[in-house]
């Protein structure tokens, strides 16, 4: 389903449809995904599942203004499409690069949202050259992107330690996982990798000892990284509650689909 917010559209689906009765997770993909990245983990479920193409993802648009990527703006927009919608209370539910985009949301426009779940995710860097380096770095993605070919992209992300773990997964959903990501546009992975990505976001750090809603971080046993990001989010905020998933890396959600499901059905029944 596509839907115009701001003159750009968004395409989004409902994976089952809509019981007002029953709690909304809005859940939103990592780079190179769209919304049917949480399809493995959500598709049966006992809540209302709404998955939203990002911009320059899937089937939303990737010609807009470059600084409509930025994540103010964007989550802007998704805040937007929930009113249009008229989902009156729902919970947030990111992995990556789109938990990033959550807890965006979640500071800028608090009033409807329920709950946050980020999913191996970060609230950004905390200093000013940290993210210079970050978006330099981000800036030569891209233009490998522009001037390069998307199966030569693929190839390189797809081969970073971080998704390492993927190669445990049965062929044919690494297939799938690749295909995804060979479905995307160059040019709306460059744009967000250039103005969505962790060097250009703010950092939210100080914001997360104001997040006073039920706050729970996924990461996987094998993602060290993220695993000591979230107990650093912890500092701030200790009634963020963490989970470890066991035989997991970085896509907790791809990776071991049943027990994200599990923990999500558990936590939205502990908080409804």
């Amino acid at each position: 389903m596509k839907i115009k917010i701001n003159g750009v559209d968004y395409s989004y689906q409902w994976y089952q449809p809509y019981v007002a009765e029953l709690p909304t997770v809005v859940a939103l993909h990592g780079f190179t995904g769209t919304s049917d990245s949480f399809r493995r983990a959500f598709a049966t479920t006992a809540f209302n599942v709404l998955a939203i193409d990002l911009l320059g993802h899937g089937g939303t648009a990737s010609h807009v203004h470059p600084l409509r990527y930025e994540l103010p703006q964007m989550v802007a927009d998704l805040a937007e499409i929930l009113n249009r919608l008229s989902i009156p209370r729902y919970y947030l539910y990111g992995y990556s690069m789109g938990a990033r985009t959550t807890l965006a949301w979640r500071v800028a426009f608090p009033e409807k949202v329920a709950g946050l779940i980020m999913e191996s995710g970060s609230p950004g860097l905390e200093s000013e050259s940290a993210r210079q380096l970050r978006r330099r770095n981000d800036r030569r993605l891209a233009l490998r992107l522009l001037q390069g070919s998307l199966v030569d992209f693929v190839d390189y992300w797809q081969e970073l330690p971080l998704f390492a773990s993927q190669k445990r997964l049965p062929k044919e959903i690494q297939q799938q996982v690749r295909q995804t990501r060979l479905s995307q546009q160059a040019f709306g992975l460059a744009m967000s990798l250039s103005y969505s990505g962790t060097g250009k976001q703010p950092s939210y750090w100080q914001n997360l000892a104001d997040i006073d809603c039920p706050f729970l971080a996924l990461t996987g046993e094998w993602d060290e990284k993220f695993f000591r990001i979230a107990q650093e989010m912890q500092q701030k905020q200790p009634a963020l509650k963490i989970i470890s998933v066991p035989k997991a890396g970085h896509c907790v959600h791809l990776e071991r689909p049943d027990i994200v499901a599990a923990e999500v059905d558990t936590w939205l029944t502990a908080h409804e």
